[in-house]
C-alpha cells in the first residue's frame, strides 16, 4: 500500500498541468503536497515562540504566503494565456483557407442541434 501511495504521489508532483505547468495542489498551497507517511521529523521549529513574537511572526508567514502564491497563478495565468494563443493558432491553421461555396442542387448534411420529442 506504501508503494502505492508513493507512486501515485510522485506521478502527481512529477506532472504538472501542460497549460498551467504546475500541480493544483502548488497553485492552491504554494509548496509541493508531504503525505503523512513522509513525516518523519518536526518541520517546526522546536523553540518555543514568544508570545510577542507570534503575532509578528505568523503575519510575515502570512504574507510571504501570499505573495508566493500571488506570483504562483500570474504564471500559471500566464502559461494558461500562451496555452490558448497556441491551441487557437492550431485551430486557424486546421481551418479551410478559402470559403467552401455551395450551388443549387449540391447535397448537403443538415446537423440538428435540437433533438425533437417522438
Amino acid at each position: 500500500m506504501f508503494k502505492v501511495v508513493m507512486l501515485v504521489k510522485k506521478e502527481v508532483e512529477q506532472n504538472p498541468q501542460d497549460t498551467t505547468q504546475a500541480t493544483s495542489f502548488k497553485l492552491v498551497y504554494g509548496r509541493t503536497a508531504t503525505l503523512p507517511v513522509e513525516i518523519e521529523v518536526n518541520m517546526y521549529s522546536t523553540k518555543p515562540i514568544m508570545e510577542e513574537n507570534f503575532q509578528e511572526t505568523l503575519l510575515r508567514r502570512t504574507y510571504n504566503l501570499m505573495k508566493t502564491l500571488e506570483n504562483k497563478w500570474q504564471k500559471a495565468a500566464d502559461n494558461i494565456q500562451k496555452s490558448q494563443e497556441k491551441q487557437k493558432k492550431r485551430h486557424d491553421n486546421q481551418l479551410p483557407r478559402k470559403p467552401v461555396e455551395f450551388k443549387i442542387g449540391d447535397k448537403v448534411l443538415l446537423h440538428r442541434t435540437k433533438v425533437e420529442k417522438q
